[in-house]
């Protein structure tokens, strides 16, 4: 069934890059984006981890795994990231929030829209975490260990 699902994961990403027509000898490379993220956050929810932290820990694989093949393969971070997210969308939980609202089932659906907005907000701080961190020990290194603040 796992493999199932990373097949579904695998061809989400396809899809999403020829949507986003990313070019066609990176979309292999930007759909396994997507399924390492998707692998991080099933073994985080699986080892019994709050779902939130599943999705910000699979968004830092997301980020940190674009931007290396960014350098790599001399190509902008988006063209990785984007397909690299998209399984880790909360779509079923915004959907099952707006069927709570609409039943009239308020307090459920209040609840589980609070839950969806986190994991949003999980996902896009990972992915800038894991962007800003990468851009600050490149930096790092690119300036021989040394800061240059301070100097005129």
């Amino acid at each position: 069934m796992v493999l199932l699902k990373i097949a579904a994961v695998f061809g989400m990403g396809m899809a999403v890059g020829v949507m986003y027509r990313i070019p066609r000898q990176l979309l292999f490379a930007a759909s396994l984006v997507g399924v390492a993220a998707w692998l991080v956050f099933y073994f985080a929810v699986s080892n019994k981890m709050n779902i939130i932290f599943g999705s910000f820990l699979a968004s830092l694989t997301v980020g940190f795994i674009a931007e290396l093949l960014a350098r790599r393969l001399r190509k902008p971070a988006t063209v990785f990231t984007t397909p690299g997210f998209i399984p880790l969308v909360p779509g079923r939980e915004a959907y099952t929030t707006m069927l709570h609202m609409v039943r009239g089932e308020y307090i459920e659906g209040v609840a589980l829209g609070m839950q969806t907005l986190l994991i949003a907000g999980a996902i896009a701080f990972g992915i800038f975490l894991s962007a800003t961190i990468y851009r600050l020990v490149i930096n790092y290194r690119l300036e021989g260990g040394v800061s240059h603040a301070g100097k005129n």
